[in-house]
C-alpha cells in the first residue's frame, strides 16, 4: 500500500488505486481523518473476537469510523479467519456461521471488499499461530468450507451488495485533540475521553441505531439529526460556533461535560464556562468538583433503580434559560443540575455535567433520539439480533438482521414486504422471523 499521494500518482496505473489498512478501532497515536486526505478510500484491518464473545459491536465500530473518513465505501483488507496470536494462547477458532455472519456485518457496514489474513497457516515464525483458512496441513476443513460458501453467495450477490449506500441521521463527534489534552491533564486514574466515547457507543449500538462519525474539520454537520459529543475539552472557538448554529439552524446535540472549557492550543478560555457554547448552551458555570463516591439523581428521576447512579466528576451548571432534568442528590450538589436541556433556535442542546452509569446514559439517549426524530422501528428487537440499513445498487433499501448468539431468535420485521436475498424468500410486513443461530437475513424491499 502506498500512503504517499505524491509517489502514489507516479507510479500507479489508471486501474490501480491509493488506500492504506488502518489497524483498527480509534488509535490516538494517529490522525485517521488527516492520513484519509490522502487515500482513494480507506481500509481496515477488523480482528473481533469470536466464540461467545462475538457481538457485532467491534466490526460495527470500525466499519463506522472508516466508512466515515472519506463519507464513502472502504476496505476489509484483513480480518480474522480461523484464530489469531503471536502464540498459542488465543486460539479460538470461530463457530459454525460466524465468520459469514461477520462478512455481512462488515458489508452492510458499508465495506466493498472482506479478505482474510491470510490464505493459509504459517509453519514457523511469529505468527505461526495465526492461522489462515487453511491449516498447517493445507487441506479443506470446517472453515474452508464456510468460506466456500460466502464466495458462491458473493459471486451471485456481490454486484447487487458493493458500495452499499449508508443514510445514517446520527454521528459522533471525535476529537482527537480532546483526547490528548484530556490526557494530559486527566479528571480519573481509568475514566477518559475514550472510556466516555465508548459508552456513547455502545449505547446507540444497544439501542439499533447506526452512526456516523464526524470530525473537527468535518463540514456536513447539517446531514445529520443529531450529533453525540464526547467531551470537547480541546475547540476552537470556530468549531463552537459551527455547533451552536447547527442547533439554531435546527440540530440536535447530545453534549457531555467538559466541553468547551479549553480552545484549540488547550488553553482555559478567559470567560465564562463552557465559553462560545454558553448560549446554545443556556447555562454557564464557574466552579467543578470531582466525585470520590458515586451520587445519586434526586428522586430517581428516570426510574432505574440501583443505577441511579453518577460518578467521577460535577460541574456546577448554572442554567440561565435551559431546563433542569435531573439534580444531584446531595446537601451542596444538589442546588446544581447534573443534565440539563435547552431548546436554541430551531433545536436543542442536551448536556450532561457528569458521568452516567449505562442505564442513565440509555435513557438520555433515548428521550434525545426521540426530539431528534430519529426513526425507532427496531427498539423491540431482541438484544443479540443486531440491524443494519443500506440503499443497494438498485436503489431500494435493505434490511439486515444478525443474530450473535448461539439460540435461535425471533422478532417481528418492522418495514415494507420485500424478499431474503439470499434464501429468496419473500418477506412480509410484519411477519414473524425467526434466526437461527448465528445466522441473517438480508431483506431486500420491492
Amino acid at each position: 500500500f502506498c500512503l504517499f499521494r505524491g509517489l502514489g500518482d507516479v507510479y500507479k496505473r489508471q486501474d490501480q488505486f491509493i488506500c492504506h489498512d488502518f489497524v483498527g478501532g480509534l488509535p490516538t497515536d494517529v490522525d485517521q481523518y488527516e492520513i484519509a486526505k490522502f487515500l482513494d478510500i480507506p481500509a481496515v484491518n477488523i480482528y473481533m473476537g469470536l466464540q461467545d464473545e462475538m457481538d457485532g459491536e467491534f466490526i460495527a465500530f470500525c466499519g463506522d469510523i472508516n466508512r466515515s473518513l472519506k463519507q464513502g465505501n472502504y476496505l476489509v483488507t484483513e480480518t480474522t479467519a480461523q484464530t489469531t496470536g503471536w502464540d498459542s494462547q488465543w486460539q479460538f477458532p470461530p463457530y459454525p456461521g460466524q465468520l459469514r455472519l461477520a462478512v455481512y456485518a462488515n458489508i452492510a457496514s458499508g465495506a466493498s471488499l472482506v479478505s482474510y489474513w491470510h490464505w493459509h497457516s504459517l509453519h514457523y515464525g511469529q505468527e505461526t499461530y495465526w492461522k489462515g483458512v487453511l491449516g498447517h496441513d493445507l487441506e479443506p476443513n470446517r472453515v474452508y468450507e464456510e468460506v466456500t460458501q460466502i464466495a458462491h453467495e458473493l459471486k451471485r450477490l456481490g454486484p447487487e451488495l458493493v458500495n452499499l449506500e449508508k443514510r445514517n441521521r446520527v454521528a459522533i463527534l471525535h476529537s482527537l485533540d480532546s483526547f490528548h489534552g484530556l490526557s494530559f491533564m486527566p479528571f480519573h486514574r481509568e475514566i477518559n475521553y475514550m472510556t466516555v466515547l465508548n459508552q456513547l457507543y455502545k449505547t446507540l449500538y444497544n439501542l439499533h441505531v447506526e452512526t456516523d462519525f464526524v470530525f473537527p474539520q468535518s463540514q456536513n454537520f447539517s446531514e445529520y439529526k443529531l450529533i453525540i459529543v464526547p467531551p470537547l475539552y480541546v475547540a476552537s472557538d470556530e468549531l463552537l460556533n459551527r455547533l451552536a448554529a447547527y442547533v439554531k439552524n435546527g440540530g440536535h446535540i447530545l453534549m457531555t461535560f467538559k466541553s468547551g472549557f479549553s480552545n484549540e492550543h488547550s488553553t482555559v478560555r478567559w470567560s465564562l464556562a463552557p465559553g462560545p457554547l454558553r448560549e446554545a448552551a443556556g447555562f454557564y458555570y464557574q466552579e467543578f468538583t470531582n466525585l470520590k463516591t458515586p451520587l445519586c439523581l434526586r428522586d430517581d428521576p428516570y426510574a432505574v433503580g440501583a443505577e441511579n447512579k453518577v460518578s467521577v466528576w460535577a460541574e456546577y451548571l448554572i442554567p440561565e434559560k435551559a431546563r433542569s432534568l435531573a439534580y444531584y442528590d446531595h446537601p451542596v450538589l444538589g442546588k446544581y443540575p447534573a443534565i440539563t436541556m435547552n431548546n436554541y433556535g430551531k433545536g436543542t442542546l442536551t448536556y450532561q455535567g457528569t458521568i452516567l452509569s449505562d442505564r442513565l446514559q440509555e435513557k438520555i439517549m433515548l428521550e434525545t433520539l426521540k426530539m431528534a426524530g430519529v426513526p425507532s422501528a427496531d427498539s423491540e428487537l431482541p438484544g443479540s439480533v443486531k440491524v443494519k440499513h443500506g440503499i443497494l445498487n438498485s436503489g431500494r433499501a435493505v434490511h439486515c438482521y444478525f443474530n450473535f448468539s448461539s439460540q435461535p431468535k425471533e422478532f417481528i420485521y418492522p418495514y415494507q414486504s420485500g424478499i431474503d436475498i439470499l434464501s429468496e424468500k419473500p418477506v412480509t410486513k410484519s411477519l414473524k422471523i425467526s434466526l437461527p443461530a448465528w445466522d441473517l437475513v438480508l431483506i431486500k424491499e420491492k
